[in-house]
């Protein structure tokens, strides 16, 4: 009788059915802290232009909106990377090119990521994604850019994405450049729209998000106020 039991009892382990990749990737989600948040940029972009600058102050410049939507699905391992890893997804406008952005799949999003801009160390902010506009489709770089200079220079360098549209086919030259900016409703308004992901108490929650405050302040303590470049 007790052989039978154990018999029937490894049966029913076996019966158990095996979580396919997307359960575990779910429960990993759950039992990890993450961040989610929506950030909105406007601006212009030039059809044609190479230097983002240059494409912003152009006459023939057209209007953009781009919303962002981001995620960070490990703070922990997030803080600890050098390159600080998320992902986002791209969505928004470009009335004159055929109106929505669509974008193809998940971006590559970083902070403070260490680079050489114009000869000098910088730290970056990331927004890389493929986008499509009007039947066409692109490789978007977007980048903003910490390095050491007066305090007050901070909120314009936090805000100001230079974005750069390139031919998905593989082309190094851009064929459209510009500048989107933050306001300060929008900055507002990402703020608000913070959440720690996963199955966590509501004080757990705070606390992993004071943790990504901590970690971004501390990156333009550092740049701004330190006045490193690395």
């Amino acid at each position: 009788m007790v052989m039978e039991a154990n018999r029937d009892e490894s049966a029913e382990q076996l019966a158990d059915p095996v979580p396919t990749a997307e359960e575990v990737l779910e429960r990993l989600r759950k039992s990890r802290p993450g961040l989610s948040f929506r950030e909105v940029m406007t601006g212009l972009v030039t059809m044609g232009a190479t230097d983002p600058v240059t494409g912003y102050g152009d006459d023939a410049a057209v209007a953009m909106r781009l919303y962002a939507a981001v995620a960070i699905p490990n703070l922990p391992a997030f803080f600890t990377d050098p390159i600080h890893k998320g992902r986002w997804r791209a969505s928004g406008s470009i009335p004159v090119l055929g109106g929505a952005i669509c974008g193809e799949d998940d971006g590559d999003f970083g902070l403070f990521r260490r680079a050489i801009h114009a000869e000098k160390g910088v730290r970056e902010l990331v927004y890389d994604t493929e986008i499509a506009v009007g039947g066409h489709r692109y490789r978007m770089r977007g980048r903003k850019f910490a390095e050491p200079s007066p305090p007050w220079r901070v909120w314009q360098a936090t805000t100001t994405l230079y974005v750069q549209l390139f031919p998905v086919s593989g082309g190094h030259q851009p064929v459209a450049a510009g500048v989107l900016r933050l306001s300060l409703f929008a900055f507002i308004r990402q703020l608000l729209s913070m959440r720690v992901t996963g199955d966590f108490w509501l004080g757990d929650k705070f606390r992993y998000l004071l943790s990504f405050y901590r970690f971004f302040v501390s990156s333009l303590v550092n740049t701004y106020i330190k006045g490193r470049r690395w």
